[in-house]
């Protein structure tokens, strides 16, 4: 299980930087900063201060016409989605950062947001259109020498097979680890749906 202690103080680390770099008119810097110091508090679990780090992230990212970072905050907004098991909402979010990352021609955005997507439309019965993001998540990430990642998304187009294509209902509600789109076995989806801390048992992200 990751340590949140460790995301704590990457967090103050570029919360320390971002103001440096503000300091010093480097706003590029700045920006990037301020996209660390969102993801530390996402894997920190501390999502009310990654929800606000997100939303100044997008809001930064528009006021300097930057789509990379659009797509950046957009995929934040996603996997905050997805740690609440929300589909729905994860969809609207990876579609829009998907959509900004292809807009800054960037393949780590856009393997990330389809990585996610693919994730939402498992959870909400789309078996095709997530099949076909996996593959496309799986192709950008071996386009950037990111395999590690690739083969989350290989390995999750490989268990998709098993699942129905109808809507799950809310007493089948499939749970889904947020980061690598891996069913979370029986266990630890029970701790998930009582509001327990669970952990991914395929790449470690803690759930809950």
């Amino acid at each position: 299980m990751h340590s949140a202690s460790k995301f704590d103080k990457g967090l103050k680390k570029a919360e320390e930087a971002r103001k440096l770099f503000l300091k010093r008119g480097q706003n590029e810097r700045a920006i990037e900063a301020l996209r660390v110091m969102a993801d530390c508090a996402l894997n920190a679990r501390d999502f009310s201060r990654a929800g606000k780090l997100y939303e100044e992230l997008r809001r930064d990212a528009v006021g300097t016409a930057s789509p990379l970072y659009q797509s950046a905050a957009q995929w934040g907004f996603g996997q905050m989605a997805l740690r609440k098991m929300d589909y729905p909402l994860a969809v609207g979010a990876f579609q829009a950062g998907l959509d900004l990352g292809k807009k800054a021609a960037s393949k780590w955005y856009t393997a990330w947001n389809a990585l996610g997507l693919a994730t939402a439309y498992r959870g909400t019965g789309r078996i095709a259109d997530a099949q076909t993001l996996l593959k496309a998540a799986a192709s950008d990430f071996h386009a950037i020498d990111q395999s590690n990642f690739a083969s989350w998304a290989e390995k999750a187009l490989a268990d998709i097979g098993g699942d129905s294509s109808s809507p799950p209902t809310k007493d089948m509600k499939i749970w889904l680890c947020p980061m690598c789109a891996a069913k979370l076995p029986p266990a630890e989806a029970e701790r998930v749906r009582k509001g327990k801390l669970a952990t991914c048992t395929y790449c470690g992200t803690s759930i809950g």
